[in-house]
């Protein structure tokens, strides 16, 4: 099956039955046995519902056995507050970049929390915008939050975690960039206020977004250039830089390896967006993982590069119905498997995600897909073949005990 037949296959769901498939739990080092499971129908709740676990805990989510394949909704509700009072040591030697935006603040305490599990920290806080002719400024500096910065590098000291936020260029027009890449007083101009307020708030560099809002519009040998000429002063300063680019679409790419090999030595690292697969208009998995593998290997066949490749991990799910749906995040996640904590999530190896249907107070039926342990863990498993590194969008949307695979 390719991958644009799933999304048809998906839609299905909502009519046809589906099979579940054999139950299997993970560890750090090995895989447990097989055992069947069989579905449950989304009768009304015949359990109570379980008083969480919360907090720091003596045992991790491997200890409890709970990476599996046979997921539950009882399982899920009790645990996913719950972490490893170890929030120091980590499993994942590579990159890991962990955003974090302002209107889920969970991240925030998160990040404080669980520092020395990212090497870099990513708060979405500012835009850069051209005012006219070489006057360039930042907007966003409200949400700075320098005291927090603090707190994150000191959480991550160990592993020397860097604090790089997002810059998006916002508000321009095609003047704008056209003036911009024609310009080295343009592109100095620029230079001048993106390292002087890294300097001034104290941070390690930025994450750009730039490539998947232009890459298409612009050609591909312009919005290199560009980006040597930021990092270059980027790299004189001491300082990270982050590209964010988009994942291969059906046959095609705007970012591919000629552009890789281009960059390569002149970025931290690339942060790829392989998330958002599926939409309302189309509904199935967040993130196939075949998908995710295709989009990386197609960025360069070369592995000892591919450490620089930052695989995009989704913390956030969707919940769909005939007439659309959205995307939900942890809280929201939680509240719907509250009223079916008796339900066994099904586990769809195509795609290795977890999904399940339920039918709310009006008796429309939704279907929800959203990250659980056992489909982390094998993106991780996936990471580690691959070699590459990790960026995850959000982790305010996550849920707490997620953070015990990393």
């Amino acid at each position: 099956m390719n991958f644009s037949q799933i999304n048809i296959v998906v839609i299905l769901i909502f009519s046809l039955t589906v099979p579940n498939y054999a139950s299997q739990t993970l560890s750090p080092k090995n895989r447990g046995a097989k055992k069947k499971s069989e579905d449950k129908p989304l009768d009304k709740p015949k359990v109570k519902l379980p008083k969480p676990k919360s907090g720091p805990q003596k045992h991790s989510v491997f200890d409890k056995k709970i990476v599996s394949e046979d997921a539950k909704a009882l399982d899920i509700l009790t645990n996913y507050q719950a972490f490893h009072t170890e929030t120091d040591d980590y499993n994942f030697n590579g990159l890991v970049l962990g955003y974090v935006t302002p209107w889920n603040n969970h991240g925030y305490d998160v990040a404080k929390i669980f520092g020395n599990k990212f090497t870099h920290i990513s708060p979405v806080w500012l835009q850069v915008r051209r005012r006219g002719p070489l006057d360039y400024d930042m907007t966003g500096i409200h949400d700075i939050d320098k005291q927090w910065v603090v707190h994150v590098k000191n959480a991550g000291r160990e592993r020397n975690t860097k604090v790089l936020p997002r810059v998006l260029f916002d508000g321009w027009t095609g003047d704008d960039y056209r003036a911009l890449f024609r310009s080295s007083d343009e592109i100095s101009a620029i230079n001048e206020i993106l390292v002087k307020s890294c300097k001034k708030y104290k941070f390690d560099g930025y994450v750009f977004e730039v490539w998947s809002q232009l890459a298409g519009g612009v050609p591909s040998d312009i919005l290199v250039n560009f980006i040597k000429s930021i990092s270059k002063q980027f790299a004189t300063e001491g300082l990270d830089f982050i590209l964010v680019v988009p994942p291969k679409r059906g046959e095609s790419s705007v970012f591919f390896e000629q552009e890789f090999d281009a960059l390569y030595d002149h970025v931290t690292a690339f942060s790829v967006m392989t998330y958002d697969y599926s939409s309302p208009q189309m509904p199935g998995p967040n993130a196939p993982i075949g998908w995710i593998e295709d989009t990386i290997t197609s960025i360069t066949s070369n592995i000892t590069r591919r450490p620089k490749i930052l695989m995009g991990l989704n913390f956030y799910g969707n919940d769909y119905m005939a007439s659309g749906g959205g995307s939900i995040i942890g809280r929201d996640y939680v509240k719907i498997l509250e009223k079916v904590p008796d339900l066994s999530l099904i586990y769809n190896q195509e795609v290795g995600e977890h999904y399940f249907e339920y039918r709310d107070e009006n008796n429309v039926k939704h279907l929800v897909f959203y990250p659980t342990l056992y489909s982390i863990f094998a993106r991780l498993d996936l990471a580690y073949k691959l070699n590459v590194g990790l960026s995850i969008w959000e982790i305010g949307q996550g849920l707490d005990y997620f953070y015990d695979l990393l």
